[in-house]
């Protein structure tokens, strides 16, 4: 994966080389093979490049044709195809192939591109910019832009760290994460002027008298059309042939072993028998601990993660218990290269200086061990179950106009119980009314602590209409808004800063297309959910995967748990809200109510309060810390 970014103030002067070198220093740990270039006298911009097969080769990560410069990371699945479109030379690299392609059918063409990509464009002749990013937005590109110019970059903490840069928070943001709501959007971030390109766009950005002005274009729409096979068997067919085509291409595409995340659940099983079957070497790793160290839990995913193992003659490495990125992980020594000591006294986000979005740092882990397993990339089922492999409630048939179907599987429901009619007509009943309710409603997440906030900023947003999680009946609108967003994130940032690039076959646009534009009762159907996935891949996966009625158990839950400590815990409430910056944060939160918080004894605490005051600081606390510490060096 690489690093892109670059500045372009058309009317004013260029931005500091000190901003300059932060930016593009926090953009290096992407890739091996940096260049950086200043285009006349109000355009910079730079790459760091890395590849993944050993078959191209790229000259300089900074493509100039003509008046026309480029930046682009891309890995792509459908070079031949593309090559063909255009008759361009075999030995063009994926960044300079998708430079050729844009050039010669325009930036809508990108709807025919297989493959994860971010990249920018500057024509000179036209003093304009184009950004664009992949359908599924699986490589992040964040950018500012001002009446004055653009600011881009793969890795936020580049346009945080630079000196023009406007920081405040995101109100819309903030009040999600205390009150526990979503904040949807494929835009938005923490911040409020830094942002996405949205997946499956492009931004063009212009000089208008004098002042910058964006226009932005959509050159996909996921779930679009509705497909409508003949039979189940055509389905069935339909759905393997694009699920096990996207894992050969995305093989092809990589050099060397592979890594795979196997959790025992459906979404990375079927990738890992597949990857197995394909004839990959590939090493495998389960976030779940060994039952050598933990022991089996009711349910356990490891259970069906060894039926895999023992099916497909293959070995899966388990996560350790007592893993931390210390001085021996590769986040480290990246920071290191950068030109960053960590600070080992600080905690994990500080020393690191990790977005708020960060959170799951398996992730990490698994891609800092199949980098010392000679692997360059891992391949992960995520966004499966958000389309491709669908965990559906009834409702959904209903609220997609699937009337018959729905009352045939309600009816389906009640066999062999006496009063079918009757029974039937209770659980529509209950489903329509009580079902549709609760799923409808505005969702509200555990970690809810709006009491943190002030009461104007509260009742500010309040009136707004919640949104719903539409994760259980509405697939089409979760990915629309975002639903993929946040894991994809996650993943592009640790597979970055510990070595190893995430690939998820899901994602593939065809895929999800298609999982999203078939009929909504193929995921539900003979009182079996996630059926046409089930049934697509059963003479593949273990019987005891197959039979997998709900979510299963972690070997986490079985982790023994520490007594707190009374004094430690109070010295931890307050050294938490005494680092949270009063002046940054004066308008959203209410510091008589984190006072009082902070003094309450273990002994009086109420678990539930204190677990959402918690995360709502450590939020808080997150986004400060990215403030203060990206702008250092």
């Amino acid at each position: 994966m690489s690093g892109i970014y670059g500045i372009w103030n058309p009317s004013v002067g260029m931005e500091s080389e000190a901003s300059r070198k932060r930016l593009g220093s926090w953009n290096q740990a992407y890739g091996k093979k940096t260049e950086t270039k200043l285009v006349g006298e109000h355009a910079f911009m730079g790459c760091a490049y890395e590849s993944y097969s050993d078959k191209t080769l790229l000259c300089h990560p900074v493509i100039n044709r003509g008046e026309k410069y480029a930046v682009i990371d891309a890995l792509l699945y459908n070079r031949e195809e593309l090559i063909e479109k255009g008759t361009f030379e075999a030995a063009l690299s994926d960044e300079e192939l998708l430079f050729s392609y844009v050039e010669a059918f325009g930036f809508d063409a990108l709807k025919y591109v297989n493959g994860d990509f971010a990249g920018a464009v500057y024509d000179g002749e036209k003093n304009s910019w184009t950004l664009f990013r992949d359908h599924m937005g699986v490589r992040p590109l964040f950018y500012c832009g001002t009446k004055q110019g653009l600011a881009f970059s793969t890795d936020i903490r580049g346009l945080i760290s630079m000196e023009s840069t406007d920081v405040s928070v995101d109100e819309k943001w903030l009040w999600s994460k205390l009150t526990g709501t979503i904040c949807e959007g494929t835009e938005n971030t923490e911040f409020a002027h830094i942002f996405c390109v949205k997946p499956a766009s492009y931004l063009q950005f212009s000089v208008s008298g004098e002042t910058v002005c964006c226009t932005k274009e959509t050159y996909w729409i996921p779930g679009g059309k509705k497909i409508r096979l003949s039979s189940e068997e055509a389905y069935k067919k339909q759905l393997k042939e694009l699920i096990t085509d996207s894992i050969k291409r995305r093989l092809d595409a990589v050099s060397g072993p592979v890594g795979a995340e196997l959790s025992g659940g459906m979404d990375s099983s079927v990738i890992d028998i597949l990857i197995h079957r394909l004839g990959r070497e590939a090493f495998y790793f389960s976030w779940s601990l060994s039952p050598d160290e933990v022991p089996y839990a009711e349910n356990d995913e490891r259970k069906i993660v060894e039926d895999i193992c023992r099916q497909e003659n293959i070995t899966c490495q388990y996560s350790e218990k007592g893993f931390s990125f210390g001085k021996d992980s590769i986040i480290y020594k990246k920071m290191q290269e950068i030109g960053r000591e960590p600070d080992m006294k600080a905690g994990l986000y500080r020393r690191y200086v990790l977005p708020p979005y960060i959170s799951t740092v398996q992730i990490g882990q698994v891609a800092q061990s199949a980098n010392r397993c000679g692997a360059k990339v891992v391949f992960t089922g995520h966004a499966g179950d958000e389309g491709v492999s669908h965990r559906c409630n009834p409702y959904e048939l209903f609220y997609h106009k699937e009337y018959a179907q729905y009352f045939k599987y309600m009816w389906e429901s009640t066999k062999g119980e006496k009063n079918r009619i009757y029974k039937m007509i209770r659980r529509c009943h209950k489903n329509l009314v009580h079902t549709r309710k609760k799923l409808r409603n505005p969702f509200v997440s555990i970690y809810e602590s709006k009491d943190m906030l002030k009461k104007e900023f509260y009742e500010r947003y309040y009136s707004e209409k919640g949104t719903p999680l539409t994760f259980a009946y509405d697939p089409v609108s979760y990915v629309r808004n975002g639903g993929s967003r946040n894991r994809l994130d996650i993943v592009a940032f640790l597979g970055a800063y510990c070595g190893a690039r995430y690939i998820a076959p899901y994602v593939d646009y065809r895929v999800m297309d298609y999982a999203l534009s078939i009929p909504r009762h193929m995921y539900l159907k003979h009182q079996r959910n996630r059926y046409i996935f089930k049934e697509t891949f059963k003479d593949m996966i273990p019987e005891s995967l197959y039979e997998l009625t709900g979510k299963e158990d972690t070997s986490w839950r079985n982790v023994e748990k520490g007594e707190k400590d009374p004094k430690e815990y109070s010295e931890r409430k307050k050294r938490l809200v005494s680092m949270l910056d009063r002046e940054y944060w004066k308008e959203y939160l209410d510091w008589e109510v984190l006072d009082s918080w902070a003094e309450v004894a273990l002994a009086e605490a109420d678990e539930a309060r204190d677990f959402a005051m918690f995360s709502g600081i450590d939020n808080c606390l997150s986004l400060q810390n990215l403030i203060t510490f990206s702008k250092i060096g």
